[in-house]
């Protein structure tokens, strides 16, 4: 009985809409080719208006600040340089053809929304092209914003080089490699965490990014070919961070590489080691370092806290391992910026060479022979690397000097000691 009424009440609907199209078709069939006209460009005016705004709308700031998995993505922008620089301007390519891709290929966003199936972590799917940050910006400057870096833009660019390989965090600060854009931290969001994460340090590379592509093109490699553009991929940025970290955290200040042979400084060149002034126009030298006598006492400095000389003089790689128990001649032997000076003879060893190896032993029995240990080793220096395990007290890294100690004299325990008579 039940399923009749159903029956029923189906064909009396089809019914009326039936009738609905029927009569609306007999009407259009009945006007002239004016009033159909009419309808027709109304009808596609009144659809052009309705994409024309449906656009303008969804090309907005607000608009993508509506879901709330965009919450550090929009408050980082809101907080940055490019405050007023709408989302689609960096994000589209420009063109027509590129704004209606765009919009095509959001349906995706839009589906894993209404799905709850976004992603924990959003990050760009492709890297920004050269060619959105060149509508604004210029191609042959020589500094960076700050005024301090000298980046020569052209040379660069020439090369193929993404203007993301190196500006990839001035409107998000990097919160995809830093962990900050998970999906337990949305709600925590809003303007003043951004303030905070979008301090000027947080929105640039650190120069390890520098440091780590010059270091592969020294080596004869191209990297930002194999990244579209990038030296390194948001991905292989986030990987290093984890190792550096990692180094950090089982850090005990012992190190195990000995610093290998190095050009001199070139303070204009980039091959390593390079001074401060190859990529810097305003860097500040201590000065402590501008003191006559710096040469000779910028060890005791560096014994009281090597950190202090790793700020300046070491790689991110190589500060992950120093703590305050390390070694100042084992951090003088593994770093290149110091055994650049270490590996060469002092002038006093060198001059009157015929005095100096009978009188060595007064001038070690007066000041100690902790200046001569930075250099020399005791017994004769291993190829390999010691491992802190089987290191004896106060004994440093392998030395890349020939000269050691107990080539002439029966030191041992692995301590300088003369025997004084009567």
């Amino acid at each position: 009985m039940i399923f009749k009424k159903i029956g029923s009440w189906i064909k009396r609907i089809l019914g009326k809409v039936r009738g609905f199209f029927s009569g609306v078709i007999k009407k259009l069939f009945s006007m002239n080719r004016k009033q159909l006209l009419l309808i027709v460009l109304g009808g596609l005016l009144g659809l052009v208006l309705i994409t024309g705004v449906a656009l303008k709308v969804t090309s907005t700031p607000q608009f993508c600040s509506s879901c709330h998995e965009m919450s550090p993505e929009y408050s980082t922008w809101h907080e940055s340089s490019h405050s007023k620089i709408a989302c689609v301007t960096c994000h589209i390519e420009p063109g027509a053809v590129s704004l209606v891709k765009h919009k095509i290929s959001s349906l995706n966003q839009l589906f894993l929304h209404l799905t709850g199936k976004v992603p924990d972590t959003i990050v760009m799917p492709e890297p920004i092209k050269n060619e959105v940050c060149e509508q604004c910006h210029s191609t042959v400057r020589k500094v960076t914003a700050s005024g301090d870096i000298i980046i020569p833009h052209d040379k660069h660019l020439a090369q193929g080089i993404a203007c993301v390989a190196c500006h990839a965090g001035v409107a998000h600060g990097f919160v995809a490699e830093r962990g900050l854009n998970e999906k337990k931290d949305l709600s925590t969001w809003d303007n003043s965490k951004a303030v905070k994460v979008m301090s000027f340090d947080d929105t640039k590379l650190g120069m390890e990014v520098c440091l780590n592509c010059h270091e592969q093109v020294n080596a004869g490699k191209k990297p930002w070919l194999e990244n579209q553009g990038q030296g390194q991929t948001e991905q292989q940025r986030l990987d290093e961070q984890g190792k550096v970290k990692e180094l950090a955290a089982n850090a005990n200040g012992s190190l195990s590489e000995l610093a290998k042979p190095a050009t001199a400084v070139d303070t204009g060149g980039l091959h390593p080691p390079m001074g401060c002034g190859a990529c810097h126009s305003a860097s500040k030298t201590p000065d402590s370092h501008k003191t006559n006598d710096w040469k000779t006492t910028h060890g005791i400095t560096a014994s009281q806290d090597v950190r202090y000389c790793a700020s300046c003089h070491s790689r991110q790689k190589e500060r992950a391992l120093l703590t305050d128990k390390t070694n100042v001649a084992d951090y003088a032997r593994s770093n290149s910026f110091c055994a650049d000076c270490h590996a060469k003879r002092p002038a006093g060893h060198l001059a009157g060479k015929e005095q100096w190896l009978p009188s060595h032993p007064l001038i070690i029995q007066d000041k100690g022979a902790t200046n001569c240990l930075t250099c020399h080793d005791i017994d004769k220096p291993t190829q390999k690397p010691q491992t802190p395990p089987t290191q004896l007290p106060g004994q440093a890294l392998p030395s890349p000097n020939p000269v050691y100690c107990n080539q002439c004299h029966w030191f041992k325990n692995n301590k300088v000691e003369f025997r004084t008579g009567k």
